[in-house]
């Protein structure tokens, strides 16, 4: 028997080989799916790694976006107040803050408003990529289970009917299996977490969105009130 370790970036694929016997096409075939199935996983977690780190770039835009928002909104009630689109009401002052005096920029307000728009515009690119690759994935998840196709899993399965036949003494491929298994079983807890993360920040950028368009109409009113005053 011979050792035969294979590096993989995934694990270290170790088997033990019966040189006296020829390798014959079942074998090969099987082999070759449990080496696949590793490029897959492997290739697989990269991918979602990647997404993931996507994921948070958008994090931080999108945190950014809500940051810049609160003002505008806040400007919005006080200008709605004095074209008297809203009641006094929405504003939170009490009794002693009647007399305060307010100053607000207009060419500031209706830039800010412009350049959260075109920021806001700037990332649903970037957002409805993420969105495709996220369901893409997980429609295909649901629909097979994994990226593994059952097939693979049947060829090797024949290396174990064949048994007496193989080449690859199969203790060292149960074995290789199993721990093939366990690091299959960390990709997908790794899944789960970029689902959970992927469903927040998708779920944040759409209210974020509605929040944003409900501001912007709002400033559009204004401005046309405001045009009227003129």
């Amino acid at each position: 028997m011979k050792e035969i370790v294979k590096e993989h970036p995934l694990r270290p694929i170790i088997l033990r080989f019966d040189l006296d016997k020829p390798i014959l096409a079942f074998e090969k075939k099987g082999l070759a799916s449990h080496y696949l199935m590793h490029d897959l996983t492997w290739e697989t977690l990269q991918n979602l790694k990647t997404h993931y780190a996507a994921f948070e770039q958008l994090d931080i835009e999108i945190a950014e976006l809500e940051y810049l928002l609160l003002p505008i909104e806040q400007d919005l009630d006080i200008f709605e107040v004095f074209l008297k689109i809203k009641d006094p009401s929405v504003l939170p002052f009490d009794g002693k803050d009647d007399e305060t005096d307010i100053t607000i920029d207009l060419g500031d307000f209706f830039q800010g408003v412009v350049y959260h728009n075109q920021r806001l515009q700037d990332m649903h690119a970037a957002v409805d990529s993420e969105y495709l690759w996220f369901k893409n994935h997980f429609d295909m998840i649901y629909e097979k289970e994994s990226w593994i196709d059952a097939a693979l899993w049947d060829d090797v399965h024949e290396i174990y009917r064949n048994y007496l036949q193989a080449q690859v003494d199969i203790v060292t491929l149960d074995r290789d299996q199993e721990e093939f298994r366990g690091a299959l079983s960390e990709v997908f807890d790794y899944q789960d977490v970029y689902m959970e993360y992927g469903d927040s920040i998708l779920a944040a950028y759409n209210e974020l969105h509605k929040r944003a368009e409900e501001s912007y109409r709002r400033a559009e009113v204004v401005n046309e009130r405001l045009s009227d005053m003129k």
